[in-house]
């Protein structure tokens, strides 16, 4: 392949340790993966064929570890050395239920390490087909960056995906239009914008993200049928009702099978379609990001989309 396809802006990289079972002949069995959110965005990206390249800080022995990792899946990295260490986290699993054991806390971003990053990713997006907006937990960099973000990469007319919430979101948007929101109803609920579970509250929030520059809006809604409004029209796809694996990390392969179509120069259900199917072929695994791309065009090729309502004229 040629150069990066995809940048995916990861403000949260970590390292997870897990402890699991591995029966009672062979003993306990220890994981030791990169994570985050756009880690794993990353990875099923490359998984579709596409070239993504991950920016985000990294430090100490842990972001050594971290910067490792990633290069075995073939995935490009463009960090910022910070100060301290990268997180980690270290879970038993043994029992069937995750126990934290340990957790290192993510450090807060100093001056010059931010300006590092929001120049080296707008550089990395500027020479890339989309780029790929990822959340992070507690403020390791201020909110007021992804409004920068927004406004800057709307200014350069790059395609935008993006996978945030609350504070994060708000900012984003009041920066500038974006091109494809992704967004679980968890964390509409979390963030107090979505009540009760049904889908006409659903697509009133949809309704409203649109309004303040969402250019199209895909709702995840973990078992129950994911919503997408696109270019007006509202739509609702029924994926293949297969049997988890693993539900973490759904919502972000379902956002990099969008980003995805957008490299491809997809029409928007299709794109949809792609996105729903990544989705679904990730719980089967308990890899986080790791399914593979026949699975995953033979699954969007079993998407059924229903028209919700057309688009007003």
């Amino acid at each position: 392949m040629g150069s990066h396809t995809v940048a995916v802006f990861a403000p949260m990289l970590t390292l997870t340790v897990t402890v699991e079972s591995g029966g009672p002949d062979e003993g306990d069995e220890i994981h030791i993966h990169a994570g985050g959110q756009g880690v794993w965005v990353a990875r099923m990206l490359r998984e579709l064929g596409e070239r993504p390249t991950i920016c985000g800080p990294v430090g100490g022995e842990v972001g050594r570890v971290i910067h490792g990792l990633i290069n075995e899946w073939e995935i490009d990295l463009s960090t910022v050395e910070i100060h301290g260490s990268s997180p980690a986290t270290v879970q038993d699993r043994r029992s069937g239920e995750r126990q934290l054991i340990a957790e290192g806390e993510p450090l807060i971003l100093e001056r010059h390490e931010l300006d590092d990053l929001y120049g080296k990713f707008l550089d990395l997006a500027l020479g890339s087909k989309v780029a790929v907006i990822t959340g992070q937990l507690g403020e390791v960099i201020p909110t007021d960056t992804y409004r920068r973000l927004g406004h800057d990469l709307a200014a350069v007319g790059v395609t935008v995906v993006a996978d945030v919430h609350g504070r994060d979101l708000s900012a984003l948007l009041e920066g500038g239009p974006i091109r494809i929101l992704k967004v679980s109803d968890e964390n509409l609920v979390e963030d107090g914008l979505l009540e009760g579970d049904d889908e006409e509250a659903a697509l009133s929030v949809m309704d409203r993200l649109a309004a303040d520059g969402a250019e199209a809006v895909v709702l995840s809604r973990a078992d129950r049928p994911a919503l997408a409004r696109l270019d007006g029209a509202v739509f609702r796809a029924i994926t293949p009702d297969l049997e988890p694996a693993e539900t973490r990390g759904a919502g972000d392969s379902m956002t990099a099978g969008l980003a995805a179509g957008v490299s491809r120069g997809m029409d928007a259900v299709e794109m949809f379609k792609l996105g729903c199917a990544a989705g679904a072929a990730n719980v089967t695994r308990h890899g986080l990001g790791s399914a593979s791309e026949d699975l995953i065009e033979t699954l969007a090729e079993r998407v059924e989309i229903e028209t919700v309502s057309e688009a007003s004229p």
